[in-house]
């Protein structure tokens, strides 16, 4: 059944994000259609397990030989292409059981073609030659039963407090993280830095939006700072991580990596122009959506892997930084110097403590300052 279950995926990727992006003119019940797709090949690849369809590539690569019956559909979410399918199961449930508004919507549409087109490895529903079973027993853990979890947390928590961000509860975010969290551990998967880093970049700009308010002068300044400061970080960041003992060369063969996230870049700084807007700084917010978009856009890319780290750390930074050199008399110069050193230090940190300790750990680590929300004010007028 491995071609059928090719067949109802692609009939997914390319119906449903029509039926979702178009649900002002659809039937009320037409959110509930991709879990309905996603259940149909989840029965066709238990048809293949309990059958023992050794023509089905995840049967021959993950069934162990001495298996049958009833004990086979336990390992229909094995291997990398199952246990991405446990994800949309969720994923899909999660939207079907809560009705998603529009908004919500676009970003279950968005979310669905990037786990869908690029998380789902297409060789584990191909069909190839007849093999036996393998001789080694496949070792069920707790990520079959995760998967779904997290698919499920991802459209009932995640996407909606991403939606109301600015009316987000402590819970909700707290929540949110951790279903990042496990998400990048366990599979260090694109989506996973794209949702801590939309998270993280919207609550630093809503926070240094309420303490610190708009600038009435030099506001370009810090525009101007946000565009070719973060454009560096990346450019280094991305060199650093993929060759540090061989930095120089790493500048020119990341050049397609660096040159597509700019781009994304440029394209999200236009977004207000097309209707797109958020406040605080709807130039600079459009900007690092598409820096944290790119890597999940095309992860495929040389190098640009490398790039998650450093533009989840500027996704953080770069909104507090941007308020430094802009006009705001009630701000000492001796506060802008400390507060610039202490922004400007977390990257080169960040980049060396990967040599020491797992890179979701210091996400981890950059990121709990944002659960801790400290009421400070500079009494400004503006």
């Amino acid at each position: 059944m491995a071609n059928s279950t090719t067949l109802v995926l692609t009939i997914g990727l390319l119906i449903v994000p029509i039926l979702l992006l178009g649900r002002d003119w659809m039937p009320k019940w037409i959110h509930r259609v991709p879990f309905a797709i996603i259940s149909l090949a989840v029965l066709f690849r238990i048809y293949a397990f309990w059958t023992i369809d050794l023509t089905d590539a995840q049967v021959a690569g993950y069934l162990p030989e001495h298996v049958t019956g009833m004990s086979t559909i336990l390992h229909i979410f094995d291997g990398p292409a199952g246990l991405m399918l446990g994800l949309l199961l969720g994923f899909s449930a999660g939207f079907a059981l809560c009705e998603p508004d529009v908004n919500e919507s676009r970003w279950i549409t968005l979310f669905w073609l990037l786990l869908l087109g690029w998380g789902v490895d297409s060789e584990g529903f191909t069909t190839i030659t007849a093999t036996s079973l393998t001789d080694q027993s496949s070792i069920l853990d707790w990520y079959s039963a995760v998967y779904p979890l997290l698919g499920l947390g991802l459209s009932i928590v995640a996407i909606p407090t991403l939606v109301n961000i600015e009316n987000a509860t402590t819970p909700s975010l707290i929540a949110t993280f951790c279903i990042g969290f496990v998400f990048l551990d366990i599979s260090s998967s694109p989506v996973a830095w794209m949702l801590l880093s939309l998270i993280a970049h919207r609550i630093s700009s809503l926070r240094i939006h309420s303490s610190r308010g708009v600038a009435t002068q030099r506001r370009w300044s810090g525009l101007m700072l946000t565009f070719f400061l973060s454009s560096a970080s990346i450019v280094i960041g991305l060199s650093w991580l993929a060759m540090p003992d061989e930095f120089w060369n790493a500048l020119w063969f990341s050049r397609l990596a660096v040159g597509w996230i700019l781009l994304c870049g440029i394209a999200g700084a236009l977004t207000p122009t097309m209707g797109y807007d958020a406040s605080p700084r709807p130039e600079a917010w459009g900007f690092h959506t598409g820096v944290i978009l790119a890597p999940a856009l095309l992860p495929g890319l040389t190098l640009i892997a490398y790039a998650q780290l450093p533009i989840l750390i500027i996704a953080i930074v770069m909104p507090i930084l941007a308020t430094l050199p802009e006009h705001r008399p009630q701000i000492d110069w001796k506060r802008r110097g400390l507060e610039g050193l202490v922004l400007f230090s977390i990257l080169p940190f960040s980049l060396l403590g990967t040599n020491f300790i797992p890179v979701s750990l210091i996400v981890i680590i950059v990121t709990l300052p944002l659960l801790i929300h400290l009421k400070h004010s500079v009494d400004e007028e503006e």
